[in-house]
């Protein structure tokens, strides 16, 4: 008979203090994605990923967490209420399928309110990918406006629902896994993301010399191309061979 799985340490309470800190630690730094929607009505922001557990397990890893999230996405109307951890955490920003990407999107920083700058020090955000059969008119320059607005940005996911779960909605919790369809697909996807951005960086260009601004170029950092599962119903299924060579450290 197969043994079961431990699910239960009592004696960590016993261990070092310094190794029991390195345990919070290395739980406050693991990697989420944060799934976050803007509700126009309100003036506020939601999302279904539930707070790092890490959080509320102890007293002392409440404290040690605290050191690494902070309540975030307060609006000029509504308190901060999201933990988030701009140096680990992915800001995932899912497309409203009946309206598709608008203001919210284009105006996110303006949104919220961030005194301590907090959202600067943002390292990945995610998108999902829009086919151009889809795309509504007043989608134009949102994503580059969204994606230029964190000076440290280090990737970009494009996210592709899973066709097997159907549509996912925007309350849901959500996990990343490798985009397993077929490579020339998926490059078509990352050229139509290069030329969308390409173009929705020409009409910032326009506008700018309009309003009389400089404008200033950018550069896209690191592009991936991920599918989006419902949290916990993915399994490990792998892309396909050679792709991610292809497209990580890819620049545009």
């Amino acid at each position: 008979m197969t043994p079961s799985t431990p699910t239960l340490f009592p004696l960590f309470a016993a261990l070092p203090t310094e190794l029991r800190q390195k345990v919070f630690l290395h739980a406050a730094t693991t990697c989420r994605i944060l799934s976050l929607t803007y509700n126009p009505a309100t003036n506020t922001f939601h999302s279904p990923t539930p707070p790092p557990a890490i959080l509320s397990t102890t007293h002392s890893s409440r404290l040690s967490a605290l050191n690494h999230y902070t309540l975030c996405f307060r609006t000029s109307t509504s308190l901060p209420k999201i933990y988030f951890n701009p140096h680990f955490d992915t800001l995932y920003l899912p497309r409203q399928w009946e309206m598709g990407y608008g203001s919210s999107l284009r105006d996110f920083r303006s949104l919220v309110s961030d005194p301590s700058s907090i959202l600067d020090e943002v390292r990945s955000v995610a998108v999902d990918h829009v086919r151009g059969d889809i795309k509504r008119p007043w989608e134009a320059y949102s994503k580059a406006s969204f994606i230029r607005s964190f000076p440290k940005l280090e990737e970009i996911i494009i996210v592709l629902n899973d066709e097997e779960q159907g549509e996912i909605g925007v309350n849901e919790e959500v996990e990343f896994l490798e985009a397993r369809e077929d490579p020339e697909k998926l490059l078509m996807v990352w050229y139509y993301f290069r030329q969308s951005f390409l173009q929705e960086e020409k009409l910032l260009e326009e506008v700018c010399r309009e309003m009389g601004k400089e404008y200033q170029g950018f550069s896209l950092p690191v592009v991936r191309i991920r599918r989006k599962v419902r949290k916990g119903c993915g399994g490990k299924l792998t892309g396909a061979v050679g792709l991610e060579e292809a497209l990580d450290g890819m620049r545009l």
